[in-house]
């Protein structure tokens, strides 16, 4: 993966500003805050430098990190009362949307399709198996996950920047050769 110093490179700088705010007392991020931050961040820049290249290993890899990310978000901003009951389920639902990501960059091959539906589902089951579900609780969650999240959505656009301002420059070095 050819973008992967500077994903690396956007993440611990994330990481190093996220360790000055807090010992300035700008801001106050625990430490699995700050995991969580990092996951998404290194996450994204993963799977979208990798999308960029046709890496599916790499489109995996970093879509599996991202949504762990989300997870860690979950778990951390808001309550869940029994949060070992939900690894296995996590593990399934992120492996098939992973899967799916993979399947969006290589269409032909249909049996990522299957099998990403396939493990998702089995995640969801598991999942409402386990919960008392409610698409109103859910929907409020989502809201308020997006709410504490809208600077991540700033960040994502700044990996997205340095990642097309790389390539950008790789693709005229390549032309005038």
């Amino acid at each position: 993966m050819k973008n992967l110093k500077a994903v690396f490179a956007v993440t611990f700088s994330f990481f190093v500003i996220l360790i000055i705010l807090n010992l300035i007392g700008i801001t106050e991020f625990s430490l699995v805050e700050t995991l969580t931050y990092i996951f998404l961040t290194a996450g994204f820049g993963i799977w979208y430098s990798s999308y960029l290249e046709l890496n599916k290993g790499g489109i995996f890899a970093g879509s599996f990190i991202f949504l762990s990310g989300i997870v860690l978000a979950v778990e951390t901003f808001f309550t869940i009362w029994n949060p070992l009951r939900m690894i296995f389920p996590s593990l399934f639902i992120i492996s098939g949307l992973s899967l799916f990501f993979v399947f969006l960059s290589d269409k032909k091959r249909s049996i990522l399709l299957i099998l990403s539906v396939l493990i998702f589902a089995m995640g969801m089951i598991y999942l409402f198996n386990r919960i008392n579900f409610k698409l109103v609780v859910f929907l409020i969650a989502i809201w308020e996950i997006i709410l504490k999240f809208w600077f991540v959505f700033i960040l994502f656009a700044i990996v997205v920047y340095f990642i097309s301002t790389g390539l950008e420059r790789k693709q005229d070095q390549s032309s005038e050769e």
